[in-house]
């Protein structure tokens, strides 16, 4: 994180509750809505839109729908599985970039016979 996006971060912190909550009273009233159409209706700058939305999504609180719209998540299980779909995707980001930058040498999983947990190990470059 950058000194300005840590300053930013900081600047914003006391007001993060209540956008999140601005930003849920309006999907619960409207429905499905874009980023830029959540941005626009609550006056709210895109990267601040964007970084409250991205946090609410990490939390289960929103989803996309089947047009890329956010909306709420209906209950327990739905946020659920949207929290582990986020840290999954959120991994395999991870995974990915260490691969390309040549800070992981090797990815393999090891998959138990007759099911179970699968594990998967990494061998990083020390170089």
């Amino acid at each position: 994180m950058s000194k300005a996006s840590y300053q930013a971060h900081e600047e914003i912190k006391p007001k993060k509750l209540s956008i999140e909550q601005r930003i849920q009273i309006y999907l619960h009233r409207e429905g499905a809505l874009s980023l830029h159409s959540i941005a626009r209706e609550l006056e709210l700058k895109m990267q601040t839109a964007s970084a409250r939305l991205s946090e609410m999504h990490d939390k289960g609180v929103v989803r996309f729908d089947f047009d890329g719209d956010y909306e709420l998540t209906e209950n327990e299980q739905q946020q659920q599985e949207v929290i582990k779909t986020r840290e999954l995707e959120k991994r395999n980001k991870w995974m990915a970039q260490g691969v390309k930058n040549n800070y992981i040498e090797q990815i393999y999983a090891q998959v138990p016979e007759g099911g179970g947990q699968t594990e998967v190990r990494m061998i990083f470059n020390n170089e």
